[in-house]
């Protein structure tokens, strides 16, 4: 007896194509893949996988039942069949191994069947799309014919949004840090323009000295290194970006003045006291952080400069204090005493 519900099939794969393509995330895309297969053909485990720079797909999404080692083991098995012959694989396929065999065997007697779809992009595979079933053995014609076709769409779907995150990867994050980029953090200051909000610019001193000394290479090393420690600085709601070169800015919503001040300094020891590789160590000297609280109707760009001033004022003033620790030093001969640095 036919299901009735192959008969709304083509209407229900057009509708769950266009939610592929209205979703604008990975993530958003990667859902609608599961939602449009369940409503074709209800499976009770999903499994996506999808290809990176290089090897082969990594797994990105599972959902439904939990499966068992030799579940997955099956799994992997029609992954590499459809790899390798670029066709629909499952468990009424005869394979030339007579270990894939027993495990296509075994998992229909205890489970129904398991099939995977190639995922090609430009002729490419791009990833893979397996769907189990239990207590069914074999899927209509016509439902098999309709979730390839939609495997064929969601694969153009997710390669698009890939290129969609790349370019919002380039465009919003520093490339050195993994930190907001200028431009993001341009757009988050306008997005809370004439908000309660404060700000602290970061710039640590010594960026020059290890430049000239040791290499831009290591320059940038020192660069990475305190983009992670102010990464794991902000809470919840908050964003570190960099502005270029040895210069941070931490955005804190919700934040007055008293306790930015108290978040300036806890920052300024932090990263003075922030362990750094022995050939940098004599160079680094720690980060001056200026602070500036917005105040009302006042533009964050406008906070952004008060921050600045805030910061170059403290750096003159640690330089001052270096300048005169150095000089009493040599009053004393203790130069390059390693017990007062």
């Amino acid at each position: 007896m036919a299901d009735p519900r192959l008969d709304n099939l083509r209407p229900l794969l057009a509708a769950m194509i266009r939610q592929l393509f209205k979703a604008d995330r990975l993530d958003d895309v990667r859902e609608a893949t599961a939602h449009g297969a369940r409503l074709i053909s209800p499976y009770d485990a999903l499994t996506l996988r999808e290809r990176g720079i290089s090897g082969p797909p990594a797994m990105t999404m599972r959902r439904g039942e939990e499966l068992d080692a030799s579940a997955k083991s099956l799994e992997r098995h029609l992954c590499q069949e459809a790899s390798r012959t670029g066709e629909a694989v499952s468990t009424l396929d005869r394979f030339e191994s007579d270990q894939a065999q027993a495990l296509a065997n075994a998992y229909v007697r205890r489970y129904g069947l398991c099939l995977t779809l190639p995922l090609r992009v430009f002729g490419e595979e791009f990833g893979m799309l397996t769907l189990h079933y239990n207590g069914r053995a074999a899927l209509f014609d016509a439902e098999l014919e309709a979730l390839r076709t939609f495997a064929d769409y969601a694969a153009i779907a997710l390669y698009n949004a890939h290129a969609r995150q790349d370019l919002r990867d380039f465009a919003y994050t520093d490339p050195l840090t993994g930190l907001a980029s200028r431009r993001r953090l341009d757009l988050v200051l306008a997005r809370l323009r004439d908000t309660e909000l404060s700000l602290l610019l970061v710039d640590f001193d010594g960026l020059k000295a290890v430049n000239d000394a040791l290499g831009y290479d290591r320059g940038d090393a020192l660069i990475a290194m305190v983009g992670a420690v102010l990464a794991a600085s902000v809470n919840e709601g908050e964003l570190a970006a960099r502005l270029g070169g040895d210069e941070f800015v931490l955005v804190l919503p919700d934040v007055d003045e008293q306790r930015a001040r108290l978040r300036a300094e806890e920052l300024t020891a932090l990263l003075d006291s922030v362990a750094v590789p022995d050939d940098l160590g004599s160079l680094f000297q720690g980060a001056s952080v200026g602070a500036a609280t917005a105040e009302p109707g006042e533009d964050s760009l406008a906070v952004l400069r008060r921050a600045s001033n805030e910061m170059r004022s403290r750096k003159r003033r640690r330089k001052t204090d270096r300048d005169v620790l150095a000089r009493e030093r040599g009053l004393l001969g203790l130069e390059g005493d390693p017990a007062l640095d």
